[in-house]
């Protein structure tokens, strides 16, 4: 068994209130979970309307297919959202 995790800093563009911010992380943990089977959830900077910490995790059985699909999962997150992607981190645990 092996867990990926990635924890993505993202500054938000659209969002001018928490009510904002969190119209927009529910949509996108929701397509997020959706599109690429990974459990997410905002982990931190929960009192920041500009800044969006999220963490994604999958559970597979090898090291590369856990990589492409977080791999895939940032891409996505920088061509779909109103904001830019500050830092992100990838662990894989064996």
């Amino acid at each position: 068994m092996v867990v990926g995790q990635c924890l993505i800093d993202i500054r938000l563009y659209g969002a001018r209130s928490l009510k904002d911010k969190r119209r927009v992380t529910k949509s996108l943990i929701s397509r997020l979970q959706q599109k690429f089977g990974v459990s997410c959830a905002e982990v931190g900077a929960n009192d920041s309307w500009g800044r969006l910490l999220l963490g994604m995790a999958v559970v597979t059985n090898s090291q590369s297919h856990a990589l492409q699909i977080l791999n895939n999962a940032v891409l996505w997150v920088e061509d779909n959202i109103d904001g830019e992607i500050v830092d992100f981190q990838i662990d894989i645990i064996t």
